[in-house]
């Protein structure tokens, strides 16, 4: 990446290249301010969700509260990405493919919320993060994020694209993962009578459909976030 600097603003310049799930190398080029980043980090930090012991309704009301933070701040990755599908010739039904994988190709980095780092030692650790998860502007800019960092900036970014995510958690698993509405075959869960497939994005190579081993009961699984959902007007942020 690159990095310019005006009085208190950095802007950094990443230029990601990476294999595409037909891999076809692609490549984007995108800048986020870092007083963007900052404003996030300080609302991730000042608001408050309150846990009354339902571990669902905790992470649906945190969830939220980035994406609506964020999503205005987003629309630098969003016409990034529509100048990418124009050059490379990408059509919205494949589009998804390409953003997911885009993703899943950035290193995977523990976010953790207390100060010791000490047995996430397979992987770069990020300690002392409020909820233990970054924003989707935050992850932009620091290209650091584990999975729920990664699945808040995608359904972000994809609800942002016209496309309906879904957010699914598995406590017993400890895992957060995408689900999508798309034509394709393998592990899914039923919602408002369309079949969404699981989509794993740590890491690469992982297609809608694809449940790690490890991970694939789905009555494990619970849909956290979906397309449609907005927060109790009567909250204060």
């Amino acid at each position: 990446f690159t990095a310019d600097t005006l009085q208190n603003e950095v802007r950094l310049t990443h230029n990601r290249v990476w294999k595409d799930f037909d891999n076809s190398q692609r490549s984007l080029q995108y800048s986020v301010s870092s007083l963007s980043a900052n404003a996030s980090s300080n609302f991730r930090n000042s608001v408050e969700v309150l846990f009354d012991g339902r571990e669902k309704v905790f992470w649906k009301d945190l969830y939220f509260d980035l994406y609506d933070h964020d999503q205005s701040e987003l629309n630098f990755i969003r016409d990034s990405i529509q100048v990418f599908a124009m050059r490379e010739g990408i059509q919205l039904q494949d589009l998804l493919y390409s953003v997911v994988s885009l993703v899943q190709d950035i290193p995977y980095n523990y976010i953790i919320s207390t100060d010791s780092c000490a047995t996430h030692t397979d992987h770069p650790c990020v300690p002392l993060q409020r909820y233990g998860v970054l924003s989707p502007v935050e992850f932009l800019y620091s290209l650091a994020g584990d999975c729920d960092t990664r699945t808040v900036l995608l359904f972000t970014l994809l609800k942002k694209l016209g496309y309906d995510p879904i957010i699914v958690n598995s406590a017993p698993y400890r895992h957060s993962m995408l689900a999508v509405n798309v034509p394709t075959e393998g592990d899914y869960l039923i919602h408002k009578g369309r079949k969404f497939f699981f989509w794993e994005t740590t890491a690469t190579g992982w297609l809608p459909g694809m449940l790690p081993p490890d991970m694939n009961n789905t009555d494990y699984w619970t849909i956290i976030l979906d397309y449609e959902f907005e927060t109790d007007p009567t909250r204060n942020y």
